[in-house]
């Protein structure tokens, strides 16, 4: 028998497939961390994350079969735990939260000024960060998390998310500029 330490991610999910319970412990334990990160900075029902959480392992568990590889195993997981979290609020993904001309956000954000605040100082700043994550919007915090933080592709963001490359580009920047403005202090509302 391998070490399942050193199986990838599609090795696992296709023994898990299999039925080989001990593979499928193993990419729980690999994806358990980030994937509650992910949905705990998704939302701020801490209920729900858990539900979720459990809800996505079961369902990637019954459809490890499904897998075929044409994105990471994490892009997968994730997708499938966002599905189960949305399913709970019945929210239409996709949907836009506001509509805030480009120019304004990049006002906001220090684009132009003199910024008053070391913007890399409150980066470092962890709770800052945490701050400015949670006064974001739902669609801005989601796209930040999967692209800067859980490091999926634009590709697999536009797949994950029901988009095509060029709104998945724009809703980032937007997000980028949203965060930043809530960084310095500056609050648009949602």
């Amino acid at each position: 028998m391998p070490d399942r330490q050193a199986l990838s991610d599609h090795q696992l999910l296709a023994a898990s497939a299999g039925g080989d319970a001990l593979a499928f412990e193993q990419f729980v334990e690999r994806h358990q961390g980030p994937t509650l990160r992910y949905l705990r900075l998704l939302t701020d029902a801490p209920g729900s994350v858990e539900d979720a959480l459990q809800e996505a392992f079961l369902a990637a568990w019954r459809g490890a079969a499904s897998f075929r590889g044409e994105s990471s195993a994490r892009a997968w997981l994730i997708s499938i735990a966002r599905h189960a979290l949305f399913r709970q609020h019945r929210r239409r993904a996709g949907e836009p939260d506001e509509s805030v001309p480009l120019e304004a956000l990049g006002r906001e954000a220090g684009w132009g000024a003199d910024p008053h605040v070391d913007l890399a100082e409150r980066l470092a700043d962890r709770q800052a960060v945490r701050r400015a994550l949670g006064r974001l919007a739902p669609s801005d915090r989601e796209i930040l998390l999967l692209r800067d933080v859980e490091g999926l592709s634009g590709e697999e963001c536009a797949v994950l998310l029901g988009l095509g490359l060029p709104a998945v580009k724009s809703r980032l920047h937007r997000a980028r500029l949203r965060f930043a403005a809530q960084l310095r202090g500056v609050d648009h509302g949602r």
